[in-house]
């Protein structure tokens, strides 16, 4: 049988945590303390987030129905209640999608996600201590049937119709360090984990002051961001990999895809695109049934079970260690 993190195979069914997992840091944007715990979920659960640090804790599902804000982020939240949000969820959505985790329960203290390293390799590696568990129902899968496309000042993502998920990003910056960049990546948990988990978030130290005085990148540092001076790289260790800001641009569209809630059979095609684009795509295709078909969740026979709970998932075999 394949193995699990080379197969797409996987995909096709829930899958929940076999414990819980907590990660702590700060926000990347606001600064603040904060903590994550991912608790195991029922089948049909999705996944949920919860503010555990407000008087009356509030429960939203990770749907890009609930996203309130795209500035610099994904935040989800209940519109016209600011103390509800929840910010900067891409990286976590990105990393639960690409090990097919489709059931869970995350409670937030604070008002974002942990940035940690500013990449998703540490929500990886909080999944695989504590294990994968098979769920008795299939993962609904939207299939995508025919193009959808939105653009806007130069600004172009699309949806085509494809057996397996696969996505293509582009990104242009005029910074000798970057510059024109395209990465793919057709969607295993190995192939995320190995090319595109420990990408971090990047920014230019010339953009600092204007932000901060926005309330934005409150949090962000050299331990979380990789910082461009106007000719180079400001962190000391460099970059993780030569392309490593359209890896993680790669992996911010995954988090916003996430957001449709299934597994998606198709190509997510983006260049220059940014959270506010793939909220729009996410939007558009809503608006156009006939480009698309979704199959239901079922429950699952016990023969078809037990073949799948023999699936290997390794604990941390591939994980790679981060290297400069």
């Amino acid at each position: 049988m394949e193995d699990y993190f080379s197969s797409t195979e996987g995909y096709r069914i829930q899958k929940t945590l076999r414990g819980a997992a907590t990660v702590r840091g700060i926000g990347l944007h606001t600064g603040a303390p904060c903590a994550l715990t991912l608790y195991p979920a029922p089948p049909n659960h999705g996944i949920v987030f919860e503010r555990r640090d407000l008087a009356t804790p509030n429960r939203m599902l990770a749907h890009f129905d609930s996203v309130v804000a795209t500035a610099m982020a994904t935040t989800i939240g209940v519109a016209g209640e600011p103390d509800t949000r929840v910010g900067t969820v891409e990286h976590l959505m990105a990393a639960l999608y690409a090990l097919g985790i489709t059931n869970v329960l995350a409670q937030v203290e604070g008002p974002e996600i942990p940035i940690l390293d500013g990449s998703a390799h540490d929500f990886i590696q909080a999944v695989l201590d504590v294990g994968i568990e098979f769920q008795s129902f299939s993962n609904p899968v939207l299939r995508i049937l025919k193009p959808v496309k939105v653009f806007r000042d130069g600004v172009v993502c699309e949806l085509l119709p494809r057996e397996r998920l696969r996505l293509t990003t582009s990104i242009d910056f005029p910074h000798p360090s970057i510059g024109l960049q395209t990465f793919a990546l057709e969607l295993t948990p190995g192939a995320f984990i190995e090319e595109v988990c420990a990408a971090r978030t990047f920014g230019f130290l010339r953009d600092v002051e204007r932000l901060r005085a926005s309330q934005l990148a409150l949090g962000a540092s050299v331990e979380n961001v990789l910082a461009f001076s106007d000719d180079g790289i400001a962190n000391r260790e460099g970059a993780r990999f030569p392309d490593e800001c359209v890896r993680h641009k790669l992996l911010d569209a995954l988090g916003d895809l996430a957001l449709i809630g299934c597994w998606i059979e198709g190509e997510m095609v983006s260049f220059r695109g940014g959270h506010s684009m793939h909220l729009a795509l996410l939007e558009a295709l809503q608006n156009h049934p006939s480009h698309w078909e979704i199959e239901p969740a079922e429950a699952l026979g016990a023969a078809r079970m037990s073949a799948e709970r023999t699936r290997p998932v390794a604990r941390t075999a591939v994980l790679r260690a981060i290297r400069p």
